[in-house]
């Protein structure tokens, strides 16, 4: 999905656009038009734009003019120049970095502008210098100790007072620690990998992505909080207003998230705090963005305020120890990327090993046990699913190893609890996601005939368009868009036949820009025109 910004200060050109691309379903654009380069701006302050094509000569302010302040808001933007004959030498200077289309050519001129502009787009979250990235001893030594420091901070075993000006300078903070500062926080799985080559590819390959999308315009550091989790520390390069700074970085994340989807084909879950707060309120309230990063979907976007009995084996071996405590440890790892087979998987290897102890008071099955009881313990507080979990299978057994007949029965128990909290999770989420969808459809048949772009469906939900996006074709099984024009489509027919209303009111009534705009649509669904259909149904 990208955002698309029309520009042009004739209102025929710009429905005539907004009706050309709007039947190009499968790009799935989100179109906004703005009559002058003033009212451009006004959109680029409420939202991230992908794609702006725009007029050279406007009244006011000049394309060009548009240009630079576009590039100065969303500097991942595409520009597509509509100009005229006379318009090539004024366009040069910026040829190299836009395209431009002649007025005077046809539609498929357009498309094929817009169509190599997405395939740029798609290009462009690609990383193409990886092996350039932090190969400087020293600036990997100074990267640890700063994630170190930022850690102790945030965990609580160092003192604030400590952080000051001159030791946050030395570690490269690239912030000031007496302003307020942003805060993205990332929930991901994708370091712990058992080829260690390609868990450092992974973590390098993360890394420029953060540089890329996020430093570009902002000062900052940013650290591994645990292996599931990025913080990220920002303050703007330029002044501006934290409402816009926002949608900067919410903007920002977006485009993350496409990039490392296309990079390492995996997700990420980003949180975007709503407003600058001091570093010392972030160091407060972090345990309770950790809770709240534990419910977030694998690629969910959102922008939120701080806030929740067989013969015995043979004893084991000291290496057969050292694997199993090692699984344990990864298992916290599992745990907090949701990652459900692996979880599972553990459980079942420590549940083979030990099931030949008879002891239930064998001291390492004890402490692998208690350990595991913890963490999920841990796990199911932040979820917040104790009480459903307690009504399926009971959690007394967690905290009373002695409940157990055998150290096969305490796993399987493990295993199965495990289960149920994957499968609440799930069933939460896809709870959440069928009311959100349900919510859209009903805002879209309350104002079928008003502005029901994506940026205004997602406002209404308080999701990302990308995930808005997902989970409506996941449920669906078509795009927004489609649903849409579906439920355009299928009232003009009724109206058509049913009602006394002219082609023009019907246009109107259904939101269209202009009666040609809703006669080519009719016409690309079903073939005819409208008037045409109506003759048709009436005989």
């Amino acid at each position: 999905m990208y955002n698309v910004l029309i520009v042009d200060d004739e209102k025929m050109i710009r429905d005539d656009l907004c009706s050309l691309l709007a039947m190009e379903e499968e790009w799935e654009l989100d179109l906004t038009t703005a009559a002058s380069g003033i009212e451009a701006q006004s959109v680029l302050e409420e939202r991230k734009i992908d794609i702006a094509i725009m007029d050279i000569n406007m009244p006011q302010m000049s394309g060009l003019e548009l240009y630079d302040i576009i590039l100065e808001r969303w500097p991942h933007c595409k520009m597509i120049f509509l100009t005229g004959y006379a318009d090539f030498d004024y366009v040069y200077k910026v040829s190299k970095h836009a395209r431009y289309v002649l007025k005077a050519e046809d539609d498929e001129k357009i498309l094929e502008a817009v169509r190599e502009t997405i395939a740029e787009l798609e290009n462009d979250l690609l990383l193409q210098h990886l092996s350039d990235f932090r190969q400087d001893r020293e600036m990997q030594s100074i990267f640890y100790m700063r994630t170190l420091l930022l850690g102790e901070l945030l965990e609580g075993y160092r003192p604030l007072n400590q952080l000051n000006q001159q030791l946050a300078d030395e570690m490269l903070f690239d912030f000031a620690i007496d302003q307020k500062i942003y805060y993205v926080v990332l929930r991901h799985s994708i370091f712990l990998k058992d080829d260690y080559e390609e868990e450092k590819r992974n973590a390098r390959m993360y890394y420029q992505l953060i540089e890329k999308y996020f430093l570009d315009f902002m000062h900052g550091s940013y650290l591994e909080y645990n292996r599931n989790g990025f913080l990220m520390i920002l303050q703007p390069k330029q002044m501006q207003k934290e409402e816009h700074i926002v949608k900067m970085l919410a903007g920002a994340a977006e485009l993350f998230q496409k990039a490392l989807h296309k990079n390492l084909g995996t997700s990420t879950g980003v949180l975007v705090g709503e407003q600058a707060v001091l570093f010392e309120t972030l160091v407060r309230k972090f345990s309770a963005i950790e809770d709240r990063m534990a419910w977030f979907a694998e690629d969910e976007l959102s922008v939120e305020p701080i806030q929740k009995t067989p013969l015995e084996k043979e004893p084991l071996s000291d290496a057969k120890k050292q694997d199993l405590n090692q699984s344990v440890m990864k298992l916290e790892y599992y745990l907090e990327g949701m990652e459900k087979e692996k979880v599972l998987d553990t459980i079942l290897t420590l549940q083979r090993e030990l099931q030949g102890i008879r002891s239930m008071h064998d001291l390492f099955a004890l402490e692998l046990y208690c350990s595991i009881s913890a963490k999920f313990i841990g796990w199911i507080k932040r979820l917040e699913v104790n009480e459903e979990l307690a009504f399926r299978i009971g959690t007394m057994n967690l905290y009373n190893v002695s409940l157990h007949a055998s150290w096969q029965d305490a796993f399987e128990y493990l295993y199965h609890v495990a289960e149920h909290v994957f499968e609440i999770k799930q069933q939460n989420v896809e709870r959440q996601n069928e009311d959100v969808v349900n919510q859209v459809k009903r805002y879209i048949t309350e104002h079928l005939a008003e502005d029901t772009s994506l940026h205004v469906l997602a406002d209404q939900v308080h999701f990302s368009q990308e995930y808005l996006l997902r989970i409506f074709k996941k449920q669906e099984g078509i795009t927004i868009l489609q649903y849409i024009n579906d439920m355009k489509l299928d009232m003009a027919k009724r109206l058509l036949t049913g009602s006394e209303l002219s082609v023009k009111e019907i246009a109107e009534k259904l939101g269209f820009a202009s009666q040609g705009y809703f006669g080519r649509f009719f016409r690309s669904k079903m073939g005819l025109s409208p008037k045409a259909y109506r003759d048709g149904q009436a005989r």
